[in-house]
């Protein structure tokens, strides 16, 4: 017969205690507890209340508010520990929380965090990739300046609002792993420039002397000065040579005078094509060395000597590229074509006074097409002026003329400017100074091509996506800056659990099942192994003053995740109440 008074209690938590497991594994909490003592008025600390935030973001819930309505619902005993109240995450502590973040030093508590894995890591060679992106804000943020404080303001919008106010978001993430080093957030209309000088001065405070550290990132990293203190710290460097340098035409022209045919020079990658039947997109390459112009800094950080240093320039031809400039080539051609149609009729609609000033205006008109050859005609006209008195003209009146020039121009299309505008676009070019016999061509393309991590899914992506907090309506920019430090952390968590668990399938020979597939994969996403957890839920039978609690019921794969991380099904029980102790002498004005 069953009690009348029992009860069972179902609370979901899904793959929320893997990921707390992960963060407890990565010392996030006890690191921001070092940076954020807990004031003895709080019911949970700023740790906690970080950590709520990440489970928030790694569930796919963007939203901020009414978290604690989110929180009640979960089995909190498993994710923070016995007792603990979900009321205690209002936004105001919450805010609170980002509120004692910022003031301990985003950038403080990020180097501890990097600093920490570093120094649990047994490699001893990294790469450092580096990229910035905006975030565009909406609402006024009008007040006075801070001093440290990132400003919003407008810039150049990589998100193509350039209407709206936004902050700069910069990255540095290790190569191997993606897990990030360093994060900053500046006023929204710093350069790329000095983003990258700024997290190269962090990197090399983060590693210690004898690790051996290249630095990848787009064209913003070839700068004099950056290059400069790259040199001056002894890192090595991968970057994309930008397409304003003369040198980029000089070496894309080298490579095809030394071998016209691309398809002969040396294969250096492929990517599949998207299609099973599409053929593998192809780089090929040939290296060249040039001395580039820099600053070597001085140790005090001023500009040193300009120096000329011999540098390795890789010459890539992509299919890629080249298809696309094939498929946009008739489009340009006619839009050319119209261009300069466009231009002569608007100036023969007036006329010129002299012939030579009508052969100027014409050249400088065919100079718009660059594909075509253009012939050029300058012919007289005759135009009859306007009589200076009102009146009908008397019949033996003659009218008065004057010669104005006009020009005409035919186009034809030029196959060596076309042959030459293909060369062009169909390759990019690297920089580095790594030799050709410490790294060979191929191993300084697949570094590059690595950079997707922080531009893809495993970077911004995900942060501007599936982290999105944005537009960020958060009341201030140190809150903006602290939630930022918050996505990273997440970031950190999300990219770990997808190395690990894929490094750890590679090593025992393993796979996982699809979650919707089913087809045995190795390299899932997080998102992907998440699913595996989908549906997990905590269950307590009450009897009278009885209580038990069930054991968890995982599917296989929940369990060989698991696993891959050294961890068992007891990290869905209960934790230990909250204990965290104030530091003493702690005066920080509570949140609630």
């Amino acid at each position: 017969m069953i009690p009348s008074d029992l009860d069972i209690l179902a609370r979901p938590v899904a793959h929320l205690p893997f990921v707390r497991a992960v963060v407890d594994r990565l010392g996030l909490l006890d690191i921001i507890d070092a940076h954020c003592p807990q004031h003895a008025l709080n019911r949970v600390s700023d740790a906690d209340c970080v950590l709520a935030l990440v489970l928030n973001v790694l569930c796919g819930r963007p939203a901020l508010y009414r978290m604690d309505e989110w929180l009640g619902r979960l089995d909190l005993d498993v994710l923070f520990g016995e007792g603990a109240d979900a009321t205690a995450f209002n936004d105001t502590r919450l805010g609170a929380a980002l509120d004692h973040l910022d003031k301990a030093g985003t950038d403080t508590v990020m180097a501890a965090v990097a600093k920490r894995y570093l120094d649990d890591s047994d490699d001893w060679t990294f790469s450092v990739h580096h990229d910035t992106t905006s975030v565009s804000l909406y609402g006024a943020y009008e007040g006075e300046e801070v001093a440290g404080q990132p400003v919003p303001a407008q810039g150049y919008s990589k998100d193509h609002r350039p209407d709206l106010k936004q902050l700069i978001y910069g990255l540095s993430l290790h190569g191997a792993v993606g897990v990030p080093l360093v994060a900053t957030v500046m006023d929204g209309n710093t350069s790329d420039t000095t983003v990258a000088r700024d997290h190269l001065s962090k990197v090399l405070a983060l590693l210690p002397a004898e690790h051996e550290v290249t630095f990848v990132g787009d064209c913003k990293v070839v700068d004099g000065r950056t290059l400069g203190r790259l040199m001056r710290a002894g890192m090595h460097v991968v970057s994309l040579l930008p397409k304003t340098f003369s040198v980029r035409q000089e070496l894309i022209d080298a490579a095809f005078n030394e071998a016209p045919d691309p398809t002969a020079w040396p294969l250096l990658g492929e990517t599949a094509g998207r299609r099973k039947d599409d053929p593998a997109k192809q780089y090929r390459g040939r290296s060249f060395v040039r001395p580039l112009r820099m600053h070597l800094e001085l140790a005090d950080g001023s500009d040193g000597a300009v120096s000329h240093e011999e540098m390795r320039f890789l010459v890539i031809s992509s299919d890629n590229l080249g298809n696309q400039f094939e498929r946009g080539l008739e489009k340009t051609l006619a839009k050319q074509k119209a261009a300069v149609d466009k231009a002569v009729k608007r100036a023969n609609a007036k006329g010129f006074d002299c012939e030579a000033d009508a052969r100027v205006a014409a050249q400088a008109i065919t100079n718009g097409g660059s594909l075509h050859e253009a012939t050029i005609a300058v012919v007289p006209d005759e135009v009859r002026l306007k009589r200076a008195g009102p009146g009908r003209p008397r019949k033996d009146e003659v009218a008065e003329t004057r010669t104005v020039w006009r020009i005409s121009v035919e186009l034809t299309v030029s196959e060596d400017r076309v042959r030459a505008a293909r060369h062009r676009a169909s390759c990019f070019v690297l920089v580095s100074d790594w030799s050709t016999d410490e790294w060979d061509d191929k191993r300084l393309l697949a570094e590059y091509r690595h950079q997707h991590i922080i531009e893809g899914h495993t970077g911004f992506r995900w942060l501007k996506g599936p982290a999105a907090v944005a537009p960020v309506f958060l009341k201030t920019p140190t809150r903006i800056r602290a939630m930022g430090l918050v996505l990273i952390l997440a970031l950190m968590v999300r990219n770990y659990i997808q190395a690990t668990m894929r490094q750890e399938l590679a090593d025992r020979g393993e796979t996982l099942p699809h979650p919707f597939t089913k087809k045995p994969e190795a390299r899932l996403t997080t998102e992907m192994a998440f699913e595996h957890f989908s549906g997990v839920l905590t269950q307590m039978v009450r009897a009278g003053e009885h209580t038990k609690r069930m054991p968890v019921r995982l599917s296989d794969p929940a369990r060989q995740l698991l696993s891959l991380f050294e961890l068992d099904e007891t990290v869905f029980s209960p934790r230990p109440p909250l204990q965290r102790k104030p530091s003493p002498g702690s005066a920080e004005t509570p949140g609630m």
